[in-house]
């Protein structure tokens, strides 16, 4: 005899098997993750050009500004520095020499140290050549003197490396986490709503079709339900996690690791609230199909459901600033799912805030499938016209 588990899994298995052999998804996938390698790919391509740089330097440090801009310019280079050009002008105060704006860093000696000064922080590639720059120089002066100690040869190999001093606390972001928490919640937006839309229209095609009333014969009401929900989602998390993947790797490719670390450490609690909050809207849009009796009605039947998935949505975007409104709609179920990560990439949320926020949703998701399971049950069979909520209930009670 066939378990409930095993029809569950009949169930979803067909519809995962739908949507592999759907030709508008396996496009649609393939496209977005096209335009994510492309938005990350690209920008590296156009960076990869000469970058330009202007350097402040004090008296005693121009030597090493100048060695620096020399081997930025220069066609051949040791391995891994980069191609830059450097624009020297002289400065007697480095912190001064930063207040025009046109100024990237200033070179200062220390008792004998190289100093890097910049505002946030020292663009990598004139750290690079100012490095190499202080080591060749450091090298050439051993190599002057006579008679060489172990400290010189100690110098000769392995110069310091100058110190970095900032004006201003350097951000520990490698992208502003607004922009990370945006991602996410279209993530979620535009899986939760293609998802949910393509739910209803199996739901409401199977009934105009009468194929629903065969499925219904072969096992209950609440199991079908439970077996569409489920293949569905299992096609969703597996398209967001190849997006996300997609991502990912080409950031790897592309060297920019940080990036990589920061979007690896606010994805745990993204794919968590993802789940619950696409399972907790998946039962209502089948719902939402259940209740027309044409593809025709999806229009006025699925209309709440997408307010209540756009809407949200654009709250998230409008509110991208911590706000008391953005803390108070992090808990609400609804947008949790959109907001809440992004607060926890941010750092604005506490560290019990995203377990509390997860638990309301998933409070709520245990709920709206009940109801749903009810609605749909009561709503699914009847073929003949359109089905108010409020009907759905009566029927579907003690299905």
């Amino acid at each position: 005899m066939t378990s409930r588990s095993d029809l569950v899994r009949i169930v979803a298995g067909r519809e995962i098997g739908v949507k592999l052999r759907d030709k508008a998804f396996i496009a649609s996938t393939v496209v977005f993750v096209l335009i994510i390698v492309a938005a990350i790919a690209i920008p590296a391509l156009i960076s990869g050009g000469t970058s330009t740089y202007t350097v402040a330097a004090t008296a005693e440090a121009r030597p090493v500004a100048e060695a620096a801009a020399a081997i930025g310019g220069a066609d051949e280079r040791p391995p891994g520095l980069p191609r830059a050009d450097l624009t020297i002008v002289d400065t007697a105060d480095p912190v001064a020499a930063l207040g025009d704006e046109s100024v990237d860093a200033a070179v200062s000696l220390d008792g004998g140290v190289v100093v890097l000064t910049g505002r946030t922080g020292v663009a990598g590639d004139v750290r690079n050549l100012v490095t190499a720059a202080s080591s060749a120089l450091a090298a050439q002066a051993v190599a002057d003197e006579a008679g060489l100690t172990s400290d010189q040869v100690a110098a000769l190999t392995s110069p310091p490396a100058p110190r970095v001093d900032t004006l201003e606390e350097s951000p520990d972001f490698a992208v502003p986490p607004e922009l990370l928490g945006m991602v996410f919640g279209f993530l979620f937006y535009f899986t939760v709503l293609t998802f949910g839309i393509a739910i209803a229209q199996s739901v409401v095609e199977e009934k105009q079709s009468r194929v629903v009333e065969i499925l219904v014969a072969a096992l209950p009401v609440r199991w079908l339900l439970a077996g569409k929900v489920l293949g569905n989602g299992i096609m969703a998390i597996g398209q967001v996690i190849l997006i996300v993947g997609a991502g990912l790797l080409g950031a790897q490719l592309t060297g920019a690791s940080d990036i990589v670390n920061q979007a690896i450490g606010a994805s745990g609690w993204f794919l968590a609230f993802f789940v619950l909050g696409f399972f907790m809207l998946a039962s209502v849009w089948a719902v939402a199909g259940s209740l027309a009796a044409r593809v025709e009605d999806l229009q006025s039947t699925t209309l709440y459901v997408q307010l209540a998935v756009m809407i949200p949505f654009f709250a998230s975007v409008f509110l991208l600033e911590e706000s008391p409104a953005r803390r108070v709609l992090s808990y609400v179920p609804l947008s949790a799912p959109l907001i809440m990560p992004g607060r926890v990439a941010s750092g604005d949320a506490a560290a019990w805030e995203p377990w509390v926020a997860l638990a309301i949703v998933a409070a709520t998701a245990v709920a709206l499938v009940g109801v749903g399971a009810r609605l749909y049950a009561g709503s699914v069979l009847n073929t003949s016209q359109r089905m108010k909520v409020v009907g759905a209930w009566k029927a579907g009670k003690g299905r």
